[in-house]
C-alpha cells in the first residue's frame, strides 16, 4: 500500500517514514503543497495523511484525476475543527498529539475502503510482549510469567495500549480515545476500575503494583521494559 505524507515538520515526517516502512508500507513524503501536488501526481497513493488542513480544497482537485483517500491531522481541540476538515473532503480526521498506534488504526480503517488492498503482514500480529507481560488482542488474554489470565476485552485494550508504549505516559485522554473513541468526564472515571482490575489479574501485589504505575494528575504507564514482537 502507498501512503504520501504530507507535513511541514521534517523531524515528524523522518520519524513516521521510517516507522511505517518498517512495517511493510510504501512512503512518499511532501513538505509543500505544490510537492504534494508533484508526489501524487508522480506515485498516485493510496492514502494520503496531511496536515495542512487548508491544502484539503486541493485535494480534492487532486483526486479529479487520481483517487486516493484522505486522512487530516489537525491540533485543534474543538468538535467544529473536526467538522470542517470532513465538510473540507477529508475521509477521516484525527486529533494531534496522538500515538502511532492510534495512526497506524486509522490507516488500517481506511484501507478496507479499497477493493483487494492487502494489509501488511504486521498487522495480522495482535500479540505483543513487553518483559514478562505478553498480551493477546485478538483472543483477550494477558500471559505474566508464564501464567496465562483471561482479560474483558476492555482490559485488553488498555493492557495493549500500555503495552505498545511500555516506558512512556498514557494519558487519560489517549487511554479514553484508544478504548472508548470518545472523551466525556463520565467515559474518564471508567479508567480507574478497570486498572484495579487489571493490576488485581496480572501484579503479584496489586496495592503496590510493579507494571502499571499511576501517574499522578497525568494517566498510566507500563513500567520501563523492551517492547518484543510475539509470532502469533
Amino acid at each position: 500500500m502507498k501512503l504520501l505524507l504530507v507535513d511541514s515538520d521534517r523531524s515528524m515526517l523522518a520519524m513516521l517514514t521510517t516507522w511505517l516502512k518498517s512495517l511493510g508500507y510504501e512512503v512518499t513524503c511532501a513538505t509543500s503543497e505544490e510537492q504534494m501536488c508533484s508526489v501524487w501526481t508522480e506515485q498516485q497513493p493510496d492514502i494520503v495523511i496531511i496536515s495542512s488542513i487548508p491544502a484539503l480544497a486541493l485535494c480534492a482537485e487532486l483526486r479529479s484525476t487520481f483517487d486516493a483517500l484522505v486522512l487530516a491531522l489537525d491540533a485543534g481541540s474543538d468538535i467544529k475543527d473536526e467538522i470542517r476538515c470532513l465538510e473540507s473532503g477529508a475521509d477521516d480526521y484525527m486529533r494531534k498529539p496522538f500515538y502511532p498506534d492510534q495512526l497506524l488504526a486509522h490507516i488500517h480503517a481506511l484501507s478496507r475502503r479499497i477493493p483487494g488492498t492487502e494489509l501488511p503482514q504486521t498487522h495480522a500480529n495482535s500479540i505483543i510482549q513487553a518483559g514478562p507481560i505478553r498480551v493477546d488482542l485478538l483472543h483477550n488474554e494477558a500471559c505474566v510469567h508464564h501464567k496465562v489470565v483471561r482479560l474483558t476485552p476492555t482490559e485488553s485494550k488498555i493492557l495493549h495500549l500500555l503495552v505498545r508504549n511500555a516506558g512512556h505516559v498514557c494519558t487519560q485522554n489517549q487511554i479514553v480515545s484508544y478504548v472508548w473513541e470518545y472523551a466525556t468526564a463520565e467515559v474518564k472515571t471508567l479508567i480507574k476500575p478497570h486498572i484495579y482490575n487489571l493490576r488485581q489479574k496480572i501484579e503479584l501485589h496489586p496495592q503496590k503494583p510493579l507494571y502499571i504505575l499511576t501517574i499522578p494528575h497525568t494517566g498510566y504507564m507500563l513500567a520501563q521494559v523492551k517492547i518484543q514482537p510475539t509470532p502469533a
